[in-house]
């Protein structure tokens, strides 16, 4: 039947001389609404021959109006009923009057409840509405800019550009349902790539292809804010995505597992490391990277945006200088970018890296007067400059070595230290300092200074060890290179 309804579509569009792409979004809108506008003149004809009494034209386009919404029939204006505004938040006046508000005529009733005309702000298509919301959002990541442009896509698709006001409980719970059956990495799988959204939920999708829970409540949580700041502007009554989240069985700490003794002394190998990292002159990242994040807990993209000038050395009481690596957002940098407020912070280098030659390496790559950042030969790519190590590290690098699950990663390296430094009875206020975390106390997140190099190299950096057993160290200065014979 939908091939039919094509041929008949194509038809229709072809004797009026107008062209579209097939594979374009409004295409595809326009496409499932002249197959909803069918299957309602179907319906209409089973009712008609079943002799129900549904025979008055006027209902049905009534139906086809409050179902599709498509303004095919402006004469229904004057016979169906306006749209009910309840908790409006106004008080109920004593007798009927008119207020002029935001350009738009809100008329009261004798009972209090409240009238508003078609072209209200209930009428703003979710794409506008969709801008204003990531127009207010100052200094928001383009990362995750898009991930909150996908959720808000869900509705577009399921349903087109509809007007806000239009998104119901009904509308949500189908999207909830689509969410759950959409396949991760759709659009580079060729299997899905190219079906069109409406094809894509009639096909049975493997559970192994679909995306993770987390992933969907990530997708539902973006939705909610997006309506409730609806509700907030008075496009919208109620977020009909409350409460939708799907309750998660296992806990945050078990969805990443933090890398064994074993596994680190196999990465760090000098066999496997030198070898499969190739170190060369203007490629470093590779090198670096992974060491500075298993002694320091550092966030990939934290470590892969440092400047030259965010390793320096500090002194704190007078007497003792420290090298530490200074992790700020600066407004001059937009390319760098905290995740959270509690992400500033100031990590005493560790000893190893200090071993290694990290600021020799530093030294000699501050001779180039040009030079800005550490990694130059990282591309800025999503937001982010740590995507090629990530991919480089965890469909590359651990495969290879048979570490890789689908469990763990780079960001096991802040698993690691911190369960390191947990299982030696460190107290957890030096080690949320160390990571960036929030110390989840009022009197230490909000006042008082951050513990100097000194405090936290002493109770926390210099404590971050790993043996293989209780007399045996991991070997990590076999990794040692002479930076000059590279740099120059």
């Amino acid at each position: 039947m939908r091939k039919e309804l094509d041929k008949k579509l194509d038809g229709i569009l072809s004797s009026l001389d107008i062209e579209i792409e097939t594979n374009s979004i409004n295409y595809k809108n326009l496409r499932r609404q002249f197959i909803q506008l069918y299957t309602l003149r179907f319906d209409w004809i089973k009712t008609l021959i079943n002799e129900t009494g549904k025979v008055d034209e006027d209902d049905f386009r009534r139906e086809v109006e409050e179902k599709l919404g498509l303004g095919l029939f402006p004469d229904l204006q004057s016979i169906l009923p306006p749209p009910i505004i309840e908790n409006y938040n106004i008080p109920e006046p004593r007798e009927p009057y008119l207020v002029s508000s935001n350009s738009v005529e809100v008329k009261y009733n004798s009972v209090g409840s409240t009238t508003i005309p078609p072209n209200s702000l209930l009428s703003t298509p979710i794409s506008k509405g969709l801008e204003l919301f990531i127009g207010e959002k100052e200094d928001i990541r383009e990362k995750t800019e898009d991930e909150i442009r996908n959720s808000v896509k869900f509705i577009i698709e399921c349903f087109g550009d509809i007007p806000i006001g239009d998104v119901t409980k009904e509308k949500s719970n189908i999207i909830k349902s689509h969410i759950k059956k959409y396949p991760k990495n759709r659009t580079k799988l060729p299997r899905y790539r190219d079906e069109d959204f409406h094809s894509l939920m009639e096909m049975k999708i493997p559970q192994k292809d679909i995306i993770h829970l987390t992933t969907i409540n990530k997708h539902l949580g973006n939705l909610s804010s997006f309506m409730i700041w609806c509700v907030n502007n008075g496009y919208c009554n109620t977020n009909p995505f409350t409460g939708m989240k799907m309750k998660q069985k296992k806990s945050v700490r078990d969805e990443r597992d933090r890398f064994t003794e074993q596994e680190i002394k196999d990465m760090f190998s000098k066999h496997n490391y030198l070898h499969l990292t190739k170190v060369e002159k203007d490629s470093y990242s590779k090198y670096w990277v992974p060491i500075i994040g298993v002694f320091t807990g550092m966030r990939c993209g934290e470590i892969c945006s440092l400047y030259l000038d965010n390793i320096k050395e500090i002194t704190e009481n007078k007497r003792t200088k420290r090298w530490c690596i200074d992790i700020v957002e600066e407004t001059n940098r937009p390319d760098k970018r905290l995740k959270t407020q509690s992400s500033r912070r100031i990590i005493p280098i560790h000893d190893t890296l200090l071993d290694l030659g990290f600021i020799n390496f530093i030294t000699l790559l501050k001779k180039d007067t040009k030079r800005k950042r550490v990694f130059e030969e990282l591309e800025y790519r999503e937001g982010t400059y740590s995507r090629s190590i990530g991919r480089f590290w965890n469909r590359r690098y651990l495969p290879l070595l048979g570490i890789k699950t689908n469990k763990n990663g780079f960001h096991s390296f802040r698993h690691s230290v911190i369960d390191t430094l947990k299982q030696l009875g460190v107290e957890p206020h030096f080690i949320n300092e160390l990571v960036g975390h929030s110390q989840g106390n009022i009197d230490l997140d909000r006042y008082g200074k951050r513990y100097n190099p000194d405090i936290l190299y002493n109770k926390c950096v210099k404590r971050i060890v790993y043996q293989t057993s209780h007399t045996r160290n991991i070997d990590f200065l076999s990794l040692k290179i002479d930076w000059k014979k590279i740099i120059g």
